[in-house]
């Protein structure tokens, strides 16, 4: 049953319920504990990760960058970030701390499990646990209660190791005010930019192409390329087959109730007179005196829109103020638990919160309410057809899956089950463009298959697919005539830069001998700019994020001190000079030291853990099989 509960772990409604029941620490995986198969991808220990448990591993950690980066994740995206590798890992660190708990003899009691479950959320109903809802979600997953306690424990069993291992993590006031102090010291530096764009005038000869292309051939390599066919199960198709009664569509209510409450929400206006956190007492009383002058005019009748256009010093100031509708905890506190005090057109008081003094506004009030049964019951419906119907084509996949072993299978299946199989044509790591958003998802599976083997099921895009590769077509050098116009462009970029990187060595040659910033820059035609004052975690004023810019920048210590040598930034190569560097003011870092200490304590938290792994792992015995990473 729980190899069914893996088989689905990509759907949308396991995925909700994983998420919310198990309590998953940073190296814990995906699928089951105990599910083991003969092809496998990794040793621990003489335990085996399994092919199948790699594969899960591999797909939960793409879904989770597919919800960071969107449309942009792409095959580069993908091998930076080393997926293959990070889902390895996982399994590998997960392995190695069951292992240790048990030889430390750790243990976890039936009562600790019953206790976990009992306060886990999902299982609650009106903030009790309810044993009919806990047995129908599992249910819902093919998963009975004695399979899901037995994994709970492992769950808990890993979680009180890396309690214990952490305990040891522990964060002194002297280290906080060190990381506040480097967090938010600044500097103002003036630089000079050698871009490599402005050398317009270099085109490379014909030899010169021919001799780069010769060099650097493997970089126009074609891109590997494979055929497949597939068969796909949409639940849009099984919608028609839903049979939904008036008992499901209490129970959805009651166990979800929270879909169907609207909170407390408030339309407002404010006027921000603006105080720097490490503003000084004068400063905060002139602030607030401001902000109270306002407050009168507001209150003696003036145009509230039109007071913020004229005062107000926040983003909101053409908008006259208005924030619009939020809810309570989409404000910072002090802000909220005011306007949610207030009446509809009510003026407040100033009140002040990290950003400065707020007067505020409120528009209108719309209290917290709960839809009836009645009035959600369309919105269930839906909700339930939409889980039946993906449960209806899953079950449909599994039946198609279970019959498939040999390479042919796929076809015959597809016969029997009255099923089209779909020819892809070739396509690269990108995918299918007849799969369109999804075709990313289906490349990275097929991919990881070898010639004829058939995937297990595959949810993509909300739909279900077996997929076989039929043809593996090798990457190969093309003739130079095929990619001439990209090689030149390349070699023409990389003849620019080394011309600014040339120009750059020469006046940093001339500032060491003696020669100041600006006779230099006038010799070599560059206008020297200012940055203004940036923090580490800032981005550079009219330069934007650039790690190296700001790595050269806060190595500089004294003002007039320049950099020894060019910095290679994203725009071309800087020269730089330290025109201020700030520390910043002491009374902020009392405001932050909460925060802080919990931010670095989780930071010594994960370095401890990890230390540990590393250590069990350098003394146990792991033997992978590489052919799963390449």
């Amino acid at each position: 049953m729980l190899n069914v509960m893996r088989k689905q772990a990509g759907s949308w409604m396991i995925k909700v319920i994983l998420f919310a029941i198990v309590i998953v620490f940073v190296f814990w995986g995906v699928g089951s504990f105990r599910s083991r198969e003969a092809s496998k991808v990794a040793v621990v220990n003489d335990e085996i990760i399994s092919v199948v448990d790699y594969r899960r591993a591999y797909n939960n950690l793409l879904d989770q960058y597919r919800q960071r980066f969107g449309s942009s994740l792409n095959d580069d995206m993908i091998e930076m970030l080393q997926v293959k590798n990070q889902a390895l890992n996982q399994l590998i660190d997960r392995t190695i701390l069951l292992q240790e708990a048990k030889k430390l003899d750790l243990r976890v009691s039936d009562a600790e499990v019953a206790e976990s479950i009992k306060q886990t959320a999902v299982f609650q109903n009106n903030g009790s646990f309810d044993s009919r809802r806990y047995r129908s979600i599992l249910a819902q997953v093919h998963l009975s209660p004695e399979e899901f306690e037995a994994d709970q424990k492992n769950v808990l069993l890993g979680q009180k190791l890396t309690r214990i291992i952490m305990g040891a993590a522990k964060v002194s006031e002297a280290e906080a005010r060190q990381w506040y102090d480097w967090q938010n010291t600044s500097v103002n530096i003036d630089y000079v930019l050698f871009e490599p764009a402005r050398y317009t005038n270099i085109k490379p000869s014909a030899e010169e192409i021919a001799a780069y292309f010769e060099a650097k051939k493997e970089n126009y390599k074609t891109d590997p390329m494979i055929k497949a066919r597939y068969v796909v199960f949409d639940p849009e198709a099984y919608k028609n087959q839903v049979k939904i009664d008036e008992d499901e569509i209490t129970d959805y209510y009651d166990s979800n109730i929270n879909e169907f409450k609207t909170e407390k929400t408030v339309e407002a206006r404010h006027i921000l007179i603006k105080v720097d956190p490490g503003a000084n007492e004068e400063a905060d009383l002139a602030a607030k005196t401001r902000a109270e002058a306002i407050t009168k005019m507001a209150k003696g009748g003036q145009d509230f829109a039109e007071l913020a256009k004229t005062y107000s010093e926040g983003p909101t100031k053409d908008r006259g103020g208005y924030l619009g509708k939020f809810q309570q905890s989409q404000m910072v506190k002090p802000f909220a638990d005011k306007a949610f005090s207030m009446s509809a057109g009510e003026i407040s008081d100033p009140v002040k919160t990290q950003f400065g003094w707020h007067v505020i506004k409120v528009e209108s009030v719309e209290e917290a309410s709960t839809k009836t049964i009645e009035q959600s019951r369309e919105q269930i419906i839906d909700a339930l057809t939409v889980r039946k119907s993906r449960n209806l084509a899953y079950d449909k996949a599994e039946k198609f899956y279970e019959g498939c072993f040999e390479k042919d299978d796929l076809v015959k299946n597809a016969k029997i089950f009255g099923l089209a199989v779909m020819e892809t044509g070739s396509f690269s790591r990108r995918g299918p463009d007849v799969l369109g958003r999804d075709k990313g998802a289906f490349a990275a599976a097929a991919f990881a298959l070898q010639t004829d083997e058939i995937s297990d099921i595959q949810d993509i895009g909300g739909r279900y697919y077996l997929i076989q590769p039929t043809e593996t077509i090798e990457a190969v050098i093309p003739e130079l005539e095929a990619v001439k116009s990209r090689v030149e462009a390349d070699l023409t970029e990389k003849m620019q830069a080394d011309k600014a990187s040339e120009d750059v060595e020469a006046m940093s040659a001339e500032l060491r001998t003696g020669k100041s910033l600006e006779e230099s820059a006038s010799v070599h035609g560059v206008e020297i700019k200012h940055t203004g004052r940036f923090t580490r975690n800032e981005p550079i004023p009219d330069i934007g994020s650039d790690p190296k810019f700001t790595e050269a920048a806060f190595q500089l210590s004294s003002p007039g001190n320049a950099t020894e040598g060019p910095v290679k930034g994203t725009a071309g190569f800087y020269l730089l000079r330290l025109s201020e560097r700030k520390a910043p003011e002491a009374d902020g870092f009392e405001a932050e030291k909460g925060d802080i200490n919990s931010r670095l304590l989780r930071q010594k938290q994960k370095t401890v853990i990890q230390d540990w792994i590393d250590a069990r792992k350098a003394d146990s015995q792991i033997t992978i099989e590489k052919a799963y990473l390449e």
